[in-house]
């Protein structure tokens, strides 16, 4: 049977439903052994849900210094600011360094293996750094469109850290044996008193140069990445720290986290835009920043849900878990002869149920700008007089498309099957665990062994003072598994903004002077080079005797295309001027 046969035959039964909020009321009594009520309430109202609307920027973006900034905590791989910490300036206020604060440093693998750093790529003001032979003098950048910029070069130097101060790590592609501590860069620090202990961060010189336009410290980001990026191990290095983290102890954590890392390894199949059929190495990973000043419940369940999964809570043995939402098989039987009581069912009605789900996430080709995908439940297979229902979902720590429409094709096929039953059973089930798949059978309902997934159960006494459980599940479907559909598409960042680094070197001005003539003046030649040039600007100077640095230069004179645009490279600009004064002068154009 279909979750959209499910659907339909659930709508024509009748038994004793539960009406208006007393689904919620009755969940909240036992919220506190599976943390899966809190998904199942939210999925109910998602459009409402003010932490799906958008994707979280706050820990992403570059932020000025304040005394109530909050280090992320970075798994896997992001783009992404920090904060700034310090700054020195020096060298006659001509330069001024910076330490910008990224992410926490996470705890190991479940495996014991260290978290490992990687600085992949810097960017600067949106364009990417690339540094010289050093690892961390500025060479040139390169925009978005590819076009290559030498401005910046040797005014901005960019030294990467992941630990403390003498831990270096030398961007990806560059190998040096002498990178500098820390200590040894950064004005007035010394190695006994600036630690930056399990921080990653970066210390930024920068020369200021009006001329170039490197005049402040620009807009620094960074894309990172940390090898703690499997969900179990996520979830596990999360809930056990005591500076970020829940601070609970590993002895209170049980093995279900590496059957989640188990389980998130396995390949999906997909179809790609340019390629062809792929297959994606890893379901699950986590790639983003956990904001700290979150409640780490909501962290929690940020890291479960984007690994498909829910956290739980085992009472007996005194042990936190993970429930993978995938497919299983029944554990235990129940009909009328082990059901104590009533059963009490509740659902969503017809024009609560969704059709469609939009998903958005920061996609790793468009450097973890926003992104969406849409799944939507064909016409043919909804209900009839079934309205459109979009669900929105946003997940903030994954940045892989085909990630995101898998989660969502599951969370709209679940939101179909949402039936929730609940009922008392005797004592003898007391093994059953939250996430556990049991089958009822009731002749009223017209169930044959219908699944379900336990939410919670719990230890009640009846009147009598003989021990029960209660037991509440929610609706399973096998099909809510299957990943047929799953399709990638090709995305670029190429944003087509011409930057300065996409216009290249004018002629060199050449000068003809005309000192015997009616109309004393000087003729000034030069050429247009490449890119969208709109005008030609003349500047001169009598600062002669004096280094080109040094020099002072005024604007003489903008010269624009006769019929308006822009230049054609290679054509001769010319300039007639007459203002001189007696003196010596150079010349230059821009």
């Amino acid at each position: 049977m279909s979750f959209l046969e499910g659907i339909k035959k659930f709508g024509k039964k009748s038994y004793k439903f539960l009406r208006g909020n007393s689904t919620a009321s009755t969940l909240v009594k036992v919220a506190a052994l599976a943390f899966l009520v809190n998904k199942l309430n939210r999925n109910k109202n998602r459009d409402n849900d003010q932490d799906t609307k958008n994707i979280d920027q706050g820990v992403r973006v570059q932020i000025p210094p304040a005394s109530d900034n909050k280090v992320p905590v970075l798994y896997g791989t992001a783009f992404f600011g920090g904060a700034i910490t310090d700054a020195v300036m020096t060298n006659s206020n001509k330069t001024m360094t910076f330490c910008i604060t990224l992410t926490e440093k996470t705890g190991a693998k479940r495996d014991g293996t260290a978290a490992a750093y990687n600085f992949k790529d810097v960017y600067y003001n949106d364009q990417r750094l690339v540094f010289k032979s050093d690892g961390f003098t500025a060479d040139y950048t390169v925009d978005r469109n590819g076009n290559f910029d030498t401005s910046i070069e040797g005014l901005v130097k960019v030294y990467c850290y992941a630990g403390d101060t003498s831990s270096p790590v030398v961007p990806d592609n560059y190998t040096n044996g002498s990178y500098p501590n820390a200590y040894d860069v950064m004005p007035n620090w010394s190695s006994g008193t600036h630690l930056m202990s399990n921080l990653v961060f970066a210390v930024v010189e920068v020369n200021y140069n009006r001329e170039k336009g490197i005049t402040g410290l620009g807009d620094m980001k960074f894309e990172i990445s940390n090898s703690v990026k499997m969900p179990g191990d996520v979830l596990s290095d999360y809930m056990q720290d005591s500076i970020y983290g829940a601070n609970i102890g590993s002895q209170y954590l049980d093995t279900s986290f590496d059957d989640l890392n188990t389980y998130a390894a396995t390949g999906v199949n997909y179809q790609d835009q340019g390629t062809g059929a792929q297959t994606l190495a890893n379901r699950y990973q986590i790639n983003g920043l956990l904001d700290t000043k979150q409640p780490v419940m909501k962290n929690i369940e940020k890291i479960t849900s984007t690994a498909g999964s829910f956290l739980k809570y085992d009472i007996h043995e005194r042990k936190w878990g993970v429930t993978i939402n995938q497919a299983g098989t029944s554990v235990a039987s129940f009909t009328d002869s082990n059901i104590v009581g009533n059963i009490d069912l509740t659902g969503t009605g017809l024009k609560e149920l969704y059709n469609k789900v939009k998903v958005e996430f920061p996609h790793r080709e468009l450097r973890d700008s926003a992104d969406f995908v849409t799944v939507e439940i064909p016409s043919n297979d909804r209900n009839s007089n079934e309205e459109d229902n979009t669900l929105q979902l946003t997940y903030d720590i994954l940045n892989e498309p085909v990630q995101a429409q898998l989660l969502g094709f599951i969370e709209l096929k679940q939101s179909r099957v949402n039936a929730v039953i609940q009922f008392t059973t005797d004592y003898s089930y007391i093994n059953l665990k939250a996430g556990d798949l049991i089958d009822v059978t009731n002749t009223r309902l017209g169930y044959t062994a219908k699944v379900f997934r336990i939410i919670t159960i719990q230890e009640q006494q009846d009147q009598a003072g003989a021990l029960q459980m209660s037991i509440t599940a929610l609706e399973y479907d096998a099909n809510v598994y299957s990943t047929t559909d799953l399709s990638r598409f090709t995305r670029t960042n190429s944003n087509g903004i011409i930057t300065i680094g996409a216009i290249g070197t004018p002629g060199t001005p050449q000068v003809t002077k005309f000192e015997r003539d009616a109309r004393p003046r000087i003729n000034v030649e030069s050429t247009a080079p490449t890119g969208l040039v709109e005008a030609m600007e003349f500047w001169r100077s009598t600062d002669v005797s004096l280094s080109e640095a040094s020099r002072s230069y005024q604007l003489i004179s903008t010269v624009k295309p006769a019929n308006g645009g822009v230049f054609t490279s290679g054509t001769t600009v010319t300039l007639d001027y007459d203002a001189l004064t007696t003196s010596d002068f150079v010349l230059k154009t821009r």
